[in-house]
């Protein structure tokens, strides 16, 4: 029988005791949960020497779990240089911070190849391979080279850049030809999948069939977006379970306020010094509100061996401090910010609690976090979901209160509205968003893809497919 294999540049290794931050670990593992397999990737270590790099296999729940460690070239140049300095602000529309050295790009083909080698040994003829994100962009290349005829997909979680940053790479050709080794090329949204099919047509001059289908090199790719959802049932079974004080944040004492909740990662993607500069003139125009809410930030620090990352960092710090030291009063802070990692059960309770969940991407693939706490809510007096018309989710999402992060009223005047919104109103809009969630949840995802990956070999499936996943989805 056909096994699905996964390689991830991440594997969240499972803990009976305690549950997984979020993001792309917590829908892998949902994705995985359901029908087994085994999930390759990097554990978060590193070593000195790649004598010392070997992988380790475990078992857990059905799932074959195999990691190995990076060595410190690789974590530099791999992780930190190609892959953050390089591709991630290409996808995300930052040509001013990308950084290009051949050295990095050259390790990153190198891990590539490793990850592709160890592929190579475990899979069977038969077998899926399941590539997630950018860090893998040229694996199918390497695995083609070793022989391996296997139907091999990738997903990228991330935005898909325009052509015009494409052209800024110098290796651009080439990923983009490595990109064609892939069977099914999935991407989060409809307009990524066209930008893709876009690049794919200049690089390539590949035959393009229809709107999603491309013959390069005798080898049949089929591009098209499959945006990822959520589990809603076991995110709010988990949410009524975990609904006590947060050990993050004391909900006892803002019983008299109305919270806002925003998760990120300290990322210049997440729009987080301008959703702090709306927050700011909303406190100067409406001083009536002071001591009425308070806002819940939860940013963790990220790739923090990056200076951009750890500038980024010391700018949110000061933001903070210079708001609440200009607008505290007495007991009250405006804001309450932590940067400590929340453990993901932890977070559907605050999700839960929260009155209303704040968004605010300048570009983002999908943002599971909008999904997560609409799925987390009290269906009988759900929050108000305010989110960026920049992320992947606004186009699944129209119900909540779509805003442009780039225009500071725009933020201003969708706080007011979600501060001052009835229940009848949040009740309906809630009513249209858990629908569209349910309609197509984080299996029908998984679903969807590897339907499109196991084209016509009906023999052996061990998905069951899902007839027109992308119509209606916010609204059936």
């Amino acid at each position: 029988m056909s096994k699905l294999i996964v390689l991830s540049n991440r594997v969240s290794l499972p803990h009976p005791d305690k549950s997984t931050a979020g993001g792309l670990a917590v829908a892998l593992q949902d994705a995985l949960d359901d029908i087994g397999g085994t999930w390759v990737g990097w554990n978060g270590e590193k070593v000195n020497h790649p004598d010392e790099q070997y992988f380790n296999q475990t078992q857990y729940n059905g799932v074959e779990y195999m990691t190995c460690p990076l060595t410190e070239k690789q974590y530099q140049d791999y992780y930190c240089g190609f892959s953050n300095n390089t591709l991630w602000p290409a996808m995300h529309d930052r040509p001013d911070l990308i950084e290009y050295h051949a050295e990095q790009y050259e390790t990153y083909q190198k891990v590539n190849q490793l990850f592709a080698q160890q592929l190579d040994q475990i899979a069977q003829p038969n077998d899926i391979i399941w590539i997630h994100d950018y860090h893998f962009l040229s694996v199918a290349h390497y695995c083609r080279e070793l022989g391996m005829q296997n139907r091999i997909g990738f997903f990228l979680h991330i935005p898909f850049a325009d052509l015009k940053i494409w052209d800024l790479l110098p290796t651009a050709s080439n990923l983009i030809h490595d990109l064609a080794q892939y069977d099914v090329i999935g991407l989060q949204t409809e307009s990524d999948q066209k930008q893709c099919l876009n690049v794919c047509h200049h690089f390539l001059n590949a035959q393009m069939m229809n709107s999603t289908e491309m013959i390069h090199q005798d080898r049949h790719i089929t591009v098209q977006h499959y945006p990822i959802g959520v589990n809603p049932e076991l995110i709010q079974k988990v949410a009524q379970q975990q609904n006590s004080t947060s050990s993050i944040f004391e909900f006892d004492d803002f019983q008299h306020q109305q919270t806002i909740i925003s998760v990120d990662r300290i990322d210049y993607s997440k729009g987080l010094i301008e959703r702090f500069s709306a927050f700011e003139e909303f406190l100067k125009m409406y001083p009536e509100y002071h001591q009425h809410f308070t806002d819940l930030q939860i940013a963790c620090p990220c790739r923090m061996d990056v200076p951009t990352y750890e500038h980024l960092f010391e700018q949110v710090k000061l933001k903070v401090e210079s708001i609440n030291q200009e607008f505290s009063q007495q007991d009250w802070q405006p804001i309450n910010c932590t940067h400590e990692t929340v453990e993901h059960d932890t977070l559907m309770s605050i999700y839960r609690q929260s009155d209303i969940c704040w968004v605010n991407s300048l570009r983002d693939g999908m943002n599971l976090v909008a999904k997560e706490y609409i799925a987390a809510q009290d269906r009988l007096d759900p929050g108000v979901l305010i989110l960026s018309k920049y992320t992947g989710a606004a186009e699944q999402m129209p119900e909540a209160l779509i805003v442009d992060p780039q225009n500071r009223a725009s933020m201003v005047n969708a706080l007011n509205t979600a501060l001052k919104m009835s229940k009848a109103e949040r009740l309906e809009r809630y009513q249209y968003l858990i629908n569209g969630l349910k309609h197509f949840d984080i299996n029908d995802w998984r679903n969807a893809f590897l339907k499109d990956l196991e084209a016509d070999d009906a023999s052996d499936q061990f998905v069951t497919p899902i007839e027109e996943p992308f119509k209606n989805i916010a609204h059936s």
